[in-house]
């Protein structure tokens, strides 16, 4: 509950900039053709989300004339128009008119505003893709490095490389802002989750939770419902992975059998980060429209419930209810627009195989159990593309990306229980 309220401070922080620059920079970007349109070309055979951006971008902005207090606006988040309709809006305010964008944006958090309004009054909008690109390359590495130090380089780069090098998250910055943001914060969150599990006041399960829960807040917060099922099963696997790390080194050098407190180490890790990060996820969020309704009315609710009934199972003529449609539709895009995406998966397919048969080798058939347990948080993916049915048939040209986040998880199950795993420095022991 505290946390919520810091969340609410960085919104009202991120209104209080000034609408004068933010409304010149805008103008800037529409006359150097850097704003919109709703959708271009990622340059890997699909679409980036130009879209969101333009949404991204309005958010906050209203004319200098706006009668409504600054508490009223961080709370309603008045937006302008996306794209098309939006330049209008900026024109119309670079010539001094007035728009009053009604402050009814509330279905989310909004928090990438606490980044992109300062950003966009002093840099423009190629600043802002500039910092975009430096918090996820910033966020990836961070990842990297904290999984690499607490669960071995083989866990880092499968659970880090199949999402930057299949899917078009490496070229977001520059096309679409807004999804490199939220890809940050995927990034940091498992860093995060990787950081709390293997701390020694915060060690195993209940670092795991705090990690996970930490993630989950952080992208209910910044994210615009793009990616939502790769922090969730990430944070999850990276737990698992360290906690595993940590029982390994607990219980003295490698041995070819796996230690019997292994197994339930990481087992408690991955439950308690299945399960804490959707619960700080959906407290964060909803917490937003609680703030929302108690300054506009209960009428928030209606708005919000509508909402949430569509992109669960809204009825469109591009969707189809079938079960197992959303999870199909995923993969298809994956597999038939990303170059590099058939190969990754024919490589993760042979790892997958030959790890399985090393760790059966080695370890005993009980490394099966270990992989299917490490491997688990892969399964929330598919139950989420079906949960969000709608969401997830519509907008699959980016909700793809938690596919390979899920391949990846999967690879790192497996090469762990082959190779067993990576024990943190403090717990490794040096030759003298």
């Amino acid at each position: 509950m505290l946390l919520q309220l810091v969340l609410l401070a960085g919104l009202v922080g991120a209104q209080a900039v000034p609408n004068g620059p933010v409304i010149e920079h805008l103008a800037e970007a529409l006359a150097d053709g850097d704003y919109g349109p709703s959708y271009v070309p990622d340059g890997l055979g699909g679409r980036a989300d130009r879209f969101t951006e333009c949404v991204v971008l309005g958010y906050g902005v209203s004319s200098a004339d706006d009668p409504r207090s600054l508490w009223v606006r961080a709370i309603g988040g008045p937006r302008l128009e996306a794209c098309g309709a939006g330049a209008s809006q900026i024109r119309a305010l670079a010539a001094g008119a007035t728009v009053l964008p009604p402050a009814a944006y509330y279905r989310y958090w909004n928090g990438y505003a606490v980044i992109t309004r300062p950003v966009l009054a002093t840099l423009g909008v190629p600043g802002v893709r500039v910092v975009s690109g430096a918090l996820l390359a910033a966020a990836g590495l961070a990842a990297w490095g904290a999984l690499r130090r607490r669960a071995g380089a083989s866990t880092a780069c499968a659970l880090v490389l199949p999402v930057a090098l299949a899917t078009n998250a490496l070229t977001t910055p520059a096309l679409a802002s807004s999804h490199a943001l939220a890809l940050a914060a995927i990034a940091a969150g498992v860093a995060l989750t990787a950081v709390a599990t293997g701390s020694e006041r915060l060690e195993g399960w209940r670092g795991a939770a705090v990690g996970a829960g930490g993630a989950g807040a952080l992208l209910a917060y910044t994210d615009l419902l793009t990616t939502p099922a790769a922090s969730w099963s990430l944070c999850a696997a990276a737990a698992g992975a360290v906690a595993l790390g940590g029982a390994a080194g607990r219980s003295g050098p490698r041995a070819p059998g796996a230690p019997r407190e292994q197994l339930p180490a990481a087992a408690s890790a991955v439950a308690a980060a299945v399960a804490a990060w959707p619960v700080a996820y959906g407290v964060t969020w909803a917490s937003r429209w609680v703030i929302a309704a108690a300054v506009q009315g209960p009428g928030v609710f209606t708005a919000v419930r509508e909402k949430s009934a569509e992109r669960l199972d809204g009825a469109r003529a591009s969707v189809d209810p079938s079960f197992g449609t959303p999870t199909a539709a995923n993969t298809a895009w994956w597999l038939d627009t990303v170059p590099t995406a058939r190969a990754l998966l024919a490589v993760a397919a042979v790892v997958v195989v030959l790890a399985l048969a090393v760790a059966v080798r080695r370890r005993g058939a009980g490394a099966l159990l270990l992989a299917a347990v490490l491997a688990a948080p892969a399964l929330v993916v598919p139950a989420w593309y079906e949960v969000l049915s709608n969401h997830s048939q519509v907008h699959a040209f980016f909700t793809y990306r938690s596919v390979p986040a899920a391949v990846g998880v999967v690879v790192s199950a497996c090469l762990l229980a082959a190779t067993g795993p990576g024990a943190p420095a403090r717990w490794r022991q040096v030759p003298v």
